[in-house]
């Protein structure tokens, strides 16, 4: 696990985690996309880093742009919704900063599923 200061702490995945997303919000117009592909690298109980070969309208966007993603980390069902906050353009690829908006409900489940994955790449590490 990596830690970084002003949150409880980051988790990185050694290998990028799949996930779905959907645009749901942009500034105050709501809307429903379709779902898209992306790759989670990291996580917290408060953001997520993202990454996808789609262009999202963040530069565009009159106010904030809220997505919803779903993924599952070992076999929980996980689906949290967050504002996009940061972008970074690579070559074919986009990099995503999510702050989530997640109750204490879902936080508590959320790190639960972290430590349950963290906890087994360590004994699949340490059983080789």
């Amino acid at each position: 696990m990596r830690f970084k200061r002003q949150e409880p702490f980051r988790y990185q995945f050694g290998q990028p985690l799949p996930c779905t997303f959907r645009i749901t919000r942009i500034g105050e117009r709501e809307v429903e996309t379709d779902k898209g592909a992306a790759e989670i690298h990291d996580i917290s109980p408060r953001g997520i880093r993202m990454e996808t070969a789609l262009n999202l309208p963040i530069d565009s966007a009159k106010g904030e742009l809220e997505v919803e993603l779903q993924f599952t980390i070992v076999d929980q069902p996980i689906n949290v919704r967050g504002i996009v906050i940061w972008k970074k353009t690579y070559v074919n690829e986009f990099q995503y900063g999510l702050s989530l908006e997640i109750s204490k409900q879902e936080e508590i489940q959320l790190i639960g599923e972290i430590k349950r994955h963290a906890a087994m790449y360590a004994w699949k590490k340490g059983s080789k």
